[in-house]
This record gives structure tokens, sequence and C-alpha cells, in this order.
């Protein structure tokens, strides 16, 4: 069983991550600090304070496991019988990151993108094959995320519709 936990800083990726690395028996891999440690990066982007991930050598080191969680940003890059996007408002996700010390423009940046689906649409151009369970996690505790994560991987569609373009309720 491979699982890729995708989306936005602070939708819970690696909360849910460790609830199904538990609850499943199987390694979960977070994959900001396995792109430091095994140097699977091109560069550092200063302005963007973010690495450069080389996603050939992150598909290379999970190609023969067998079984595992990579949890990450860049999740949608390994292999995976079962892609998971979690989503949040922008403004929970910016309420989720502050505590985490990011400036300003980068709780932006997060809110932005999370506010234009930007890793949901990376992973419906870059895997349109892949099995996709896609998932608000706005008013839902990462154990309810990590239950619903499971009746996925049973076989349940998992798609909750998520347009924050059209929520005029939010600012951040």
């Amino acid at each position: 069983m491979r699982i890729a936990i995708t989306g936005t800083p602070g939708t819970g990726k690696s909360t849910v991550g460790k609830i199904l690395s538990e609850r499943l028996g199987i390694p979960v891999y977070d994959l900001s600090k396995l792109i430091k440690e095994k140097g699977f990066f091109t560069e550092f982007d200063e302005k963007r304070d973010a690495y450069v991930v080389d996603t050939e050598k992150l598909r290379e080191f999970f190609r023969d496991k067998e079984s595992y969680i990579a949890e990450g940003l860049v999740a949608h890059y390994v292999p995976a019988d079962l892609i998971v996007i979690l989503r949040a408002k922008p403004e929970v996700v910016v309420e989720r990151l502050r505590p985490r010390g990011y400036s300003e423009e980068k709780l932006k940046e997060n809110a932005e993108a999370e506010k234009l689906a930007v890793i949901a649409t990376e992973v419906f151009e870059s895997s349109p094959d892949s099995r996709v369970a896609h998932i608000d996690t706005t008013n839902r505790t990462p154990q309810e995320v990590a239950e619903i994560v499971e009746r996925a991987l049973k076989g349940e569609e998992v798609f909750d519709e998520v347009d924050w373009l059209e929520d005029e309720t939010g600012s951040y």
C-alpha cells in the first residue's frame, strides 16, 4: 500500500500521515526532511526559502518500496496507489501556519496557493490516471480525516467539492 499525502502547508499532511502510519502499521516519510537529508534537491531558492526538488531522485528512492506513506508538498511525485490531496480554507491555512513563524509574505503565498488550488491542479495535470482522494480538512479533526482516507483505501470514492475562489467570506 503506497499512499501520497499532498497539499498546501497547513492542511494537515504531517498530522494525518502520523495517524495513518500508527493505524496501518506502515512507515511515514516526511518528504521535507527526506529531501534535505538525502540531498534530493538541485538547489536552494533563497527568495522562496525552499529547496528545488529533484523529482527523479525522489521517485527512485521510493521505486522498490511496497508500503509507505509519503507526506509533503511534493508527495504527488512519489509512486502511489492513492494520492490524498488535503485542502483547507485559505484563512485556516494562515491560522495554522502563523504559530510556525512563517513570514507574512510566506503566509500570503500559501493562502493564495490554496485559494487557487495550485497543488490540486498540479496533481490532476501530472497524474491524470491516479486514484485521488480530495479532502477538505477545514472543519475536520485529523482523526476524522484519517478515517476518510481509510475509507478511500477500501475503495470508496472520496472527493470533496472545494472552490475557495467562490468563497467570499474569507480574508487573510
